[in-house]
């Protein structure tokens, strides 16, 4: 089913991975994909293929004109340059829409084009993507953070649900923490699993071993907090208020990690945190293990070094 009538016709300035997964669903909910451009032509040439539509410009002022609704889907670094070119080129009809994809960047980074009458708004989906044929399945039933004018906000929620999302209206001001909690569950969670892996190669465990040893209880947490939510899905010997194993751990971390010590402790500090909310852990544990978790400690290897533990005699590994 079509989600809007007729052809409203869209550009595409800078043919990656988003902007060539975008392009193709709203192409196939009933978008017209009018221009496509990107700084290297053969990129502009891939996405209409992938596509399966779009004039392909090499300039994109022309690309701009010939278009309703222009996504300007170029790194963050560049993306206020390529609207700013486009609008003292007079690139831009009135009326038109022009969407950046940014997750931290707010929809003003688009102001200049006002000048010429536009409107302006960003559209940011709560995912990360690797591909486009990957991308184009992922946005399926994501959020998607929309933030910019009133009218703009309009079209924005069509093209939203277009890409079969769900719609989160935010503002300008807040659209660099609305980024940094995205950041933390997406890009920290890839550097919490780092430490856990890097602490399983100081006992020896060959790091791809251990990135496989950890998958399925990575993936088993991720399915709890999807179904128990956040307290409830924290388990282990902070959620149980178990002191002496945490003290082990932090005996263990000090000795052979002491460059991720810190990191170690900031995490477990925070699940106190997390576990008094959610009832399992009394005041005096928590205040105990709070204790634990603030002693000091002095960093003297550099943040390369690891210390490999040797194998027990009977040849498995000691943590």
């Amino acid at each position: 089913m079509k989600v809007i009538k007729g052809k409203t016709k869209i550009a595409i300035i800078g043919a990656g991975v988003v902007g060539s997964a975008v392009g193709y669903i709203l192409k196939n909910k009933g978008y017209k994909i009018a221009g496509i451009a990107s700084r290297r032509l053969e990129s502009a040439k891939k996405a209409a293929s992938f596509i399966g539509e779009g004039e392909i410009f090499k300039d994109i002022v022309s690309a701009a004109k010939s278009a309703d609704i222009i996504f300007i889907t170029t790194p963050d670094k560049v993306i206020q340059e390529v609207c700013d070119k486009i609008t003292e080129n007079g690139g831009f009809k009135k009326g038109a829409i022009i969407v950046h994809m940014s997750g931290a960047l707010p929809s003003t980074i688009l102001n200049s084009s006002k000048r010429l009458g536009a409107k302006i708004v960003s559209i940011h989906p709560l995912q990360s993507f690797a591909d486009p044929k990957e991308a184009v399945f992922s946005l399926q039933g994501s959020y998607i953070g929309i933030e910019g004018d009133k009218d703009a906000l309009i079209e924005a929620k069509k093209i939203v649900k277009a890409l079969g999302g769900r719609h989160i209206v935010i503002s300008a001001d807040t659209k660099a923490m609305y980024h940094a909690g995205a950041a933390v569950v997406s890009n920290y969670l890839v550097a919490i699993i780092d430490l856990g892996v890097k602490i399983y190669e100081a006992v020896g465990i060959p790091k791809e071993t251990a990135l496989q040893a950890l998958m399925p209880l990575i993936k088993g947490t991720v399915s709890n907090i999807e179904r128990l939510g956040i307290p409830g899905a924290l388990t282990g010997p902070i959620a149980r208020g178990d002191v002496s194993v945490v003290e082990m751990h932090l005996e263990e971390m000090r000795k052979n990690l002491p460059h991720m010590f810190r990191l170690f402790t900031e995490l477990g500090r925070h699940a106190v945190r997390v576990g008094s909310e959610k009832g399992t852990l009394s005041k005096e544990d928590g205040e105990k293990l709070l204790n634990a978790l603030t002693r000091k400690v002095v960093f003297l290897n550099p943040i390369s070094e690891i210390k490999v533990i040797p194998r027990t005699s009977r040849g498995s590994y000691r943590l």
